[in-house]
C-alpha cells in the first residue's frame, strides 16, 4: 500500500474534534499495514506558510500524520464543488491506496463524488476489523442487516474512500512531520468550471434517484424517464442498461462507476446486485419495481412492486399525480 491519505478540516490552528479522531485511526491502519499516513489539511490562505504553518504541522505529526500538505481554502462551504478540483489533483499526484474522510456534512458530500472521480470502491461508515493474519478489513452491513460486505484492504486492486464517524480515540504519531508540498489549484468560490459543464454533476448529490436495471427496454425506458421527471428525481442506470446504450455511461451507479447518496433511490428492473448496489448509500430509502420476486434487490429494498414495468411504472407516476 503506498499511502493512506486523511482529509483534514482545521478551525483555529488545531485539527476538527472528527478529523484528529480520524486521523488517529488512520494512524493505526497505516501502522498495520506498513503505510505512510498524508494529512492533506485545508487553512486560511497566508496560514499554509511561515509559523502557522509550521505550528499545524507539528500538530497533526503528534495526531499521527508522517507527511502534511496544506491547502489554502477561503471561508467557503466545504463541499466537492470548492475544494474537488484541488483533491482529485491531490490523489492523482499522491495516488493513496485509502484515503478517510471524516463522517461529517462535508465528508458525506465530498467522499462518494471522490470514489466517482477516481472510479474507487466507497464504504461508509464501515467498521473496522482485525482479520486471523492481523490484516484490516472494512466491514458494513448490507441488504437491511442481513448480510455484511467485508473488504481486505491489502488484497483491493483499486483505491478505497471511506467515510469514518469522530467519535473514535486519538493516536499518536511521530513529533516531527515532514511538510509536502503539491502544485495544486486553491480550494475555489464559485464551482470549478468542469463541474458547471459537465450535465451529469447533479446525479452525485441527487436527494432522489431512479436507476434503470437490465430489464428495462427502449420501450419502458421512457416510462422509467417519466417517473424520475415525476419525482423531481436523476435518472440513472446499471452496467447492464449502460452496456446496451440505454442510458449514458456517465450515469451508470456501481462500483468503479458513479456513487450516490439519495434518501430515496428506486430502482426499476435491477436484479440487486452487490457491484450496483455498493455504490448506494446505505442511508438511502429503496423503493424496487421488478417482475421476479426471488431477485436479491428484495433484501434491500423497504418497499417494492412485482410485476411487469410496462404496467406498474405508469400506474406509479399517475399515483404520484403525473402521466405516463
Amino acid at each position: 500500500m503506498a499511502c493512506v491519505l486523511v482529509h483534514t478540516e482545521v478551525d483555529d490552528g488545531h485539527p476538527t474534534p472528527a478529523a484528529g479522531a480520524v486521523l488517529g485511526e488512520a494512524r493505526r491502519i497505516a501502522s498495520t499495514l506498513g503505510a505512510t499516513v498524508y494529512a492533506l489539511a485545508w487553512v486560511p490562505p497566508g496560514d499554509d506558510e511561515g509559523p502557522a504553518a509550521d505550528a499545524l504541522t507539528t500538530v497533526l505529526g503528534r495526531g499521527g500524520a508522517d507527511r502534511v500538505v496544506l491547502v489554502a481554502a477561503p471561508p467557503t462551504p466545504r463541499l466537492w464543488l470548492t475544494r474537488g478540483q484541488a483533491l482529485a489533483q491531490a490523489c492523482a499526484q499522491l495516488r493513496p491506496a485509502l484515503t478517510i474522510f471524516a463522517s461529517d456534512d462535508g465528508g458525506r458530500d465530498l467522499a462518494p463524488r471522490l470514489a466517482a472521480r477516481l472510479g474507487a470502491a466507497y464504504v461508509a461508515e464501515p467498521v473496522i476489523e482485525t482479520g486471523p493474519r492481523g490484516e484490516v478489513v472494512l466491514a458494513r452491513p448490507v441488504y437491511d442487516g442481513e448480510q455484511w460486505r467485508r473488504l481486505q484492504l491489502d488484497e483491493l486492486e483499486h483505491p478505497t474512500v471511506v467515510t469514518l464517524s469522530g467519535d473514535r480515540s486519538l493516536a499518536c504519531g511521530a513529533d516531527e512531520a515532514e511538510r509536502v508540498r503539491l502544485d495544486l489549484p486553491p480550494a475555489s468560490v464559485a464551482p470549478p468550471t468542469t463541474e458547471r459543464d459537465d450535465p451529469h454533476a447533479a446525479l452525485a448529490h441527487a436527494r432522489v434517484v431512479v436507476v434503470a436495471g437490465g430489464g428495462v427496454t427502449t420501450t419502458t425506458l421512457p416510462l422509467v424517464a417519466a417517473l424520475a421527471a415525476q419525482l423531481g428525481g436523476e435518472l440513472a442506470g446499471t452496467q447492464a442498461a449502460c452496456q446496451r446504450g440505454l442510458i449514458d455511461p456517465e450515469r451508470q451507479v456501481g462500483v468503479g462507476a458513479r456513487s450516490v447518496t439519495p434518501a430515496l433511490y428506486v430502482v426499476v428492473g435491477a436484479s440487486g446486485s452487490a457491484a450496483h448496489l455498493g455504490a448506494v448509500s446505505p442511508d438511502a430509502e429503496i423503493v424496487a419495481v421488478d417482475r421476479d420476486p426471488r431477485a436479491p434487490i428484495w433484501k434491500a429494498a423497504r418497499w417494492g412492486l412485482v410485476g411487469q414495468i410496462e404496467a406498474l411504472v405508469p400506474a406509479l407516476t399517475a399515483a404520484l399525480g403525473g402521466r405516463a
